[in-house]
């Protein structure tokens, strides 16, 4: 049976600091999906020798080479969400890993993760026939608020407001025993949704705050008596005025309508 491991993107020369719009769900396929064409795609079972490391590595030239990888993970990537948000799929969905090499038409570079996201889903249509429709189902939430000492003339002492010339930025890194958070001139809106996965669960603004903000911070991912670092609930309250309030909303899933096993090469 087939083990899920690690999750890990190489793509050299890229830097993974996007804004949130880009790393979240995209909508139904769009027009610059649909553009995207394929000189060359090899699709092979991967054969399944122990607990491999899984990844995706974008290369030189236009090209893809993916490991080890089930197909959860590459829907997964291709709309940025959870497992629990993908619904009616096959069950050879995660115990089947294949290892695929794909090389774009015009050999264009693939420098951001958007455009490694449409490469993905096109790969899916054309080669796993994957069709889909969203949908959305009540379930648990956070909603992002300020905390009692705080307020927008009161900002917590690691959030600052932005600089009118700033770049959009957020990146985040886990080691296991430390993950790291970093925000630049970013709306609420936006930083409530980029905490969905580390919060474990979709995050929704009701700071009333406007305007756009820069910060860092680090915690512990799991608690650890050797741990010298907070959760994200202590660290978000005490650096950024802010508290993750558990509360029902809707999430967004997408709802698989046909996946098929690939494509001859």
């Amino acid at each position: 049976m087939f083990t899920r491991t690690r999750l890990a993107f190489a793509l050299p020369m890229l830097i993974l600091a996007v804004s949130v719009p880009q790393l979240i769900a995209q909508s139904q396929p769009t027009a610059s999906a649909q553009a995207i064409q394929f000189d060359a795609v090899s699709i092979h079972l991967h054969p399944f020798a122990g607990d491999e490391p899984s990844s995706r590595r974008v290369l030189p030239g236009g090209r893809v080479a993916i490991t080890n990888t089930n197909l959860r993970t590459l829907i997964r990537i291709a709309f940025g969400m959870d497992d629990n948000q993908i619904v009616y799929a096959p069950r050879w969905i995660d115990s089947e890993a294949f290892d695929i090499n794909a090389t774009l038409s015009n050999h264009t570079e693939i420098s951001t993760p958007q455009q490694l996201q449409l490469l993905i889903l096109k790969l899916l249509q054309d080669r796993f026939g994957f069709a889909f429709h969203k949908d959305a189902k009540e379930g648990p939430v956070y909603w992002l608020e300020l905390d009692k000492n705080y307020s927008a003339a009161k900002l917590g002492p690691a959030l600052k407001l932005s600089a009118d010339t700033a770049t959009p930025n957020m990146s985040s890194n886990s080691n296991g025993s430390k993950s790291t958070l970093s925000v630049t001139h970013m709306s609420m809106t936006d930083i409530a949704a980029g905490l969905r996965r580390q919060a474990g669960r979709p995050v929704e603004d009701h700071t009333g705050l406007k305007g756009t903000y820069d910060f860092r911070i680090e915690w512990a991912p799991e608690e650890s008596p050797d741990s010298t670092d907070a959760s994200l609930f202590t660290v978000l309250r005490e650096q950024l005025g802010l508290k993750l309030v558990p509360a029902k909303g809707k999430t967004e899933i997408v709802v698989i309508d046909q996946l098929n096993h690939p494509s001859p090469n």
